[in-house]
């Protein structure tokens, strides 16, 4: 018990107690397009992060609910890819982009104080492709 309170007040000091959620999007493109000849609007890349206690109790993991703010949710697991396609979805719709293309997801695990806490990332990026003109749409059919 000494040891665990131990371990979260060395997180409180060090200012790494919390997970985070986080969204970045990018438009630097100069014309460069996917395949099938269509135009990506946007690249967009999600992480969401977490301690955990001997890699499975949860300490600390992002709001998925609330990307890029300080905000994080105590003793609850939402490290996962599902959470991160929503995220991903919420930005799709802010967005009003109904298609993806190179949609990519991985997970990073480190472990410290042999094994005692653990920090597990999951990064998600897709390219929003912009919505194909009209007449296109009309002549495939």
């Amino acid at each position: 018990m000494r040891l665990l309170a131990l371990v979260l007040l060395v997180l409180a000091l060090l200012g790494i107690g919390t997970g985070c959620t986080s969204v970045h999007v990018t438009r630097a493109y100069n014309g460069v397009r996917v395949d099938g000849g269509r135009r990506p609007s946007a690249t967009v890349e999600v992480e969401n992060s977490g301690w955990f206690l001997l890699t499975f109790i949860p300490i600390a993991s992002g709001n998925p609910q609330s990307p890029n703010e300080v905000s994080c949710r105590w003793f609850s697991d939402t490290v996962t890819v599902s959470n991160n396609i929503k995220v991903l979805k919420d930005v799709m719709r802010r967005e009003r982009v109904t298609e993806v293309a190179n949609l990519t997801t991985h997970c990073t695990d480190e472990k410290y104080l042999v094994f005692i806490l653990a920090r597990r990332a999951y990064h998600t990026s897709a390219v929003l492709l912009k919505p194909e003109p009209q007449s296109t749409v009309e002549s495939k059919k």
